[in-house]
């Protein structure tokens, strides 16, 4: 941790000394960020804090009210660049997830997949030279509409169970493709990662030795859209895209070594984010805007095939129920209207998720939220109203019936 402030300074340090004839500028869609630039070398410093306040309605007979208060969401610093031979970088992290993995070293916590979070979100390199452009290093995979948004750029506070993280991964260090085609209207990505997503430097590489591979296309009308999902512009005219993804991975490692032995706090809430076998995902996502009114919808389905039938995916069944194959996955939708005059963004959310087809029950929740913006998601107050209309009993019951949460963010 200590290594890492230092590197923090330092980079600030550098920032300052290396453009002394600096200027603003504008770099990315944060025109609240701070660029330096210099000789066509540009370095933009960002980031974002936020706070909330929660409040969960217990069911009867449970008065643990530990999850009632104030929680900090993002304590983030996002160091972005470009350079004159045609490179760009990123180095964004999270301060409050460095504290809280100094603070529970070697501390188990099973209902927090990302608690071991080294605190990195994005370290990589990207040549942007070629049509083709390379990037190497860690950031978001390319899969999934609401995986790649960011939730601080809706009235959301947090991404649904389905694509959050808890299933798989959202992250992970590798060698990512990707080139834009008909003026920018077919964008394609595609990648080879190390599969350990998150955990990766925690542990690096598992004894599989194997890559995971990752696919998206998409295509957009009348140009490209980001992943913003709500329509800030107002868009006079319709815009939408299409897109699909696909995942693919084998993680049979050497006989005996048992992946979800080894890495009992990688494998996930519900066993699925790292084990012995095959898996893959693939979905498709869809978005429209028009007029301050937006609308997405996704669909990921996940078939996992774990090498021995005493894995703990398979539930206790016998290969005569089970045939060597599980499944999980589901569906989101919002449906956002950002009413300009007033500066406030209204949204509702749906989610079904099955987190495994060998145990019965799911899960469905809607989310109710409101953003109200004084300048942009830049700064804004946020309302969100989580509500489980079917819990899953089998493999992830609940203490609550609903929670609130409430709370302001920056993001410079």
């Amino acid at each position: 941790m200590k290594k890492l402030l230092v590197f923090t300074l330092l980079a600030g340090a550098i920032s300052y000394t290396s453009f002394g004839q600096s200027t603003f500028s504008e770099f990315t869609d944060n025109p609240s960020s701070f660029t330096l630039s210099s000789d066509k070398n540009t370095l933009q410093i960002g980031g974002r804090i936020s706070f909330y306040g929660e409040d969960r309605f217990l069911k009867s007979g449970y008065n643990n009210l530990d999850h009632n208060g104030f929680v900090i969401k993002d304590i983030d610093l996002d160091l972005l660049g470009k350079t004159a031979s045609k490179f760009s970088y990123e180095l964004h992290y999270s301060l409050i997830d460095i504290i809280a993995a100094a603070n529970t070293e070697n501390i188990y916590v099973p209902n927090n997949p990302g608690y071991d979070n080294s605190g990195i979100k994005a370290a990589y390199i990207q040549y942007d030279g070629f049509k083709i452009k390379i990037k190497v290093g860690i950031d978001k995979i390319p899969f999934s509409q609401s995986n790649l948004q960011h939730e601080h750029e809706t009235p959301f506070w947090s991404h649904p169970t389905l694509t959050g993280g808890t299933l798989f991964s959202r992250r992970d260090i590798g060698l990512t493709l990707s080139t834009r085609l008909l003026k920018d209207k077919i964008n394609l990505y595609a990648g080879m990662y190390s599969g350990m997503g998150e955990n990766f430097i925690e542990y690096g590489q598992d004894q599989s030795g194997k890559f995971e591979y990752a696919g998206r296309a998409e295509f957009c009308y009348p140009s490209k859209m980001g992943y913003n999902e709500i329509d800030e512009e107002n868009s006079p005219i319709v815009h939408f895209r299409v897109a699909g993804n696909v995942r693919y991975e084998d993680k049979i490692g050497p006989e005996g070594t048992g992946l979800n032995g080894m890495y009992q706090d990688a494998v996930g809430t519900y066993n699925t984010r790292l084990f012995d076998g095959y898996r893959t995902i693939y979905g498709g996502d869809a978005i429209i805007k028009y007029r301050g009114i937006s609308a997405t919808f996704e669909d990921d389905i996940m078939n996992m095939r774990p090498q021995s039938q005493s894995d703990p995916l398979f539930n206790g069944t016998p290969y005569s129920v089970n045939k060597g194959k599980v499944t999980a996955g589901g569906w989101i939708a919002d449906l956002n209207y950002n009413w300009q005059k007033i500066r406030t963004v209204f949204s509702a959310g749906y989610e079904y998720t099955n987190v495994n087809d060998l145990i019965p029950g799911h899960m469905e929740y809607l989310t109710l939220a409101i953003a109200y913006k004084v300048n942009s998601f830049n700064s804004c107050a946020k309302l969100e109203y989580y509500i489980p209309t079917q819990e899953d009993l089998g493999s992830d019951p609940l203490k609550w019936t609903g929670q609130i949460r409430l709370g302001y963010q920056i993001v410079f």
